[in-house]
């Protein structure tokens, strides 16, 4: 009797052991790799992809700019899925140049949407919404101008007529060696080459009332947000804007780039809500 009673014993401290451990942690929802960004949100480097390698960005291309007729998957070179990839490395090298964290790699803490607006002739724009206990902010950052352009050089070309003679020939030459060489041109020349760096000055951060974050949640839920794919690419447009909608929550982080979207496009009017918030409200739209 005494050694049934003692198998019983161990077998109830057995299964109270086993059905009363802790139960297995749940995935994260966020790949947490430091190769990427450290959990601060701190990029790697200048090179560093701030977006996450989905279905239409195999992760070799996110870590590499190289150009190829097949994809790291031997698939056959797919326009659209490359104009993403270049959109989303240049988008990643403005964000840089913002000082922005990375909001896809590790969850910072805080509800956080971003919306980064990259036009093609006007300075690029940056505003960050985060949900904070003691009542939301909406902050508004500015470039000079957008990051890691090509540097202007003056044209080499020297343009005469067919019938030129040498010696006129000689002096368009000359001309045009005096002309670059101006002070003038030398310092236009100088200003145009100057990096990017954030406009501190026009820097605001705003209050943002339960209203408003309520009405812009509803907006994006209109939109179905959630359920955007993550890029749609235009290759064929030569100029407009990159819209680029960042979602960090607690639960996950989902993103959504358009170029130029349709002005009753509901993404858009999510965007544009934020905007009319901002102290870039102002600014040129397209």
């Amino acid at each position: 009797m005494q050694r049934f009673y003692s198998a019983l014993l161990t077998g109830l401290i057995g299964l109270c052991l086993g059905g009363c451990s802790a139960p297995a942690s749940p995935t994260p929802a966020y790949p947490q790799n430091p190769a990427i960004s450290d959990a601060q949100g701190r990029p790697r480097d200048s090179t560093t992809f701030y977006f996450p390698a989905a279905t239409w960005l195999d992760a070799e291309y996110a870590l590499k700019d190289r150009s190829s007729k097949l994809s790291v998957d031997n698939q056959p070179f797919d326009e659209h899925r490359e104009t993403c990839r270049l959109s989303m490395k240049a988008a990643s090298e403005n964000l840089y140049c913002f000082g922005a964290p990375v909001l896809s790699n590790y969850y910072l803490g805080t509800d956080t949407y971003r919306f980064l607006w990259l036009r093609s002739f006007q300075r690029p724009v940056l505003l960050t919404l985060q949900h904070r206990p003691d009542g939301s902010i909406l902050r508004t950052q500015l470039l000079t101008k957008w990051a890691i352009l090509p540097k202007t050089k003056l044209s080499e070309i020297i343009f005469a007529l067919p019938n030129s003679t040498p010696t006129q020939l000689e002096k368009l030459r000359a001309e045009h060696k005096a002309q670059q060489q101006d002070p003038e041109i030398q310092h236009q020349l100088a200003e145009k080459n100057q990096p990017a760096v954030q406009v501190i000055a026009q820097e605001t951060t705003v209050a943002v009332t339960l209203e408003q974050e309520q009405h812009f949640h509803t907006l994006l839920q209109d939109s179905h947000f959630q359920l955007l794919p993550a890029c749609q690419s235009s290759p064929d447009m030569l100029d407009g804007a990159y819209w680029v909608l960042e979602s960090h929550q607690a639960s996950g982080y989902h993103m959504v780039f358009r170029y130029s979207p349709d002005e009753a496009d509901g993404f858009r009017k999510a965007c544009e809500y934020l905007l009319d918030l901002s102290s870039a409200r102002n600014e040129e739209r397209h």
